[in-house]
């Protein structure tokens, strides 16, 4: 094979080499600039703060499946996550009636069993509690994992409900929006 013919492949190829090379430094420059962002927040830098013209959302009855815990690394950030959302979502719709059922099944149980254990957690479910979202555990997900009322944070035998799924329809077929977490 002469020189000449493979001088172009070479240069397409560095090319293309220095292409992906430029590509990767961007989105490392957006990750950096990411975690520099996150971290500032964690250190309690102000946070842009966003208010928006209320709008009337009116009455709302919604019901969330929580049926998976957070990843393998940090399980407690997505309870931590659920917290809030149902604390915007209620303050989104005050001060109009608002209607919040929870259901855990499956792998969602997580939030409750690390609730059990973390106090603030406990608290902040208590508060939702007394907000009036209303809690329910899938008995057939607790005799799976072969748990006891007495693992999770909160929950008493009147918030058992047969199956997850179930309770779902039945809500549904009441009215209730479904929000899958």
């Amino acid at each position: 094979m002469s020189e000449d013919r493979t001088k172009p492949a070479y240069a397409a190829f560095l090319k293309g080499f220095a292409s992906a090379l430029l590509l990767a430094a961007v989105a490392l420059g957006g990750v950096l600039a990411f975690e520099t962002t996150r971290n500032a927040g964690q250190a309690n830098a102000a946070l842009p703060v966003f208010r928006v013209n209320h709008t009337e959302y009116g009455p709302q009855k919604v019901v969330y499946h929580v049926a998976t815990r957070g990843s393998w690394r940090d399980r407690e950030s997505e309870a931590w996550r659920l917290i809030a959302v149902l604390n915007n979502h209620i303050r989104a719709v005050e001060p109009a009636d608002l209607s919040v059922t929870v259901i855990f099944q499956g792998d969602g149980i997580d939030a409750l069993k690390r609730a059990k254990g973390n106090p603030n957690l406990a608290a902040a479910f208590d508060n939702l509690s007394k907000r009036g979202v209303s809690f329910r555990v899938c008995a057939n997900t607790l005799e799976a994992y072969r748990l006891g009322l007495e693992t999770l944070h909160g929950i008493k035998e009147s918030d058992l409900v047969q199956a997850g799924v179930a309770e779902l329809i039945h809500l549904q077929n009441q009215g209730y929006a479904y929000i899958k977490f």
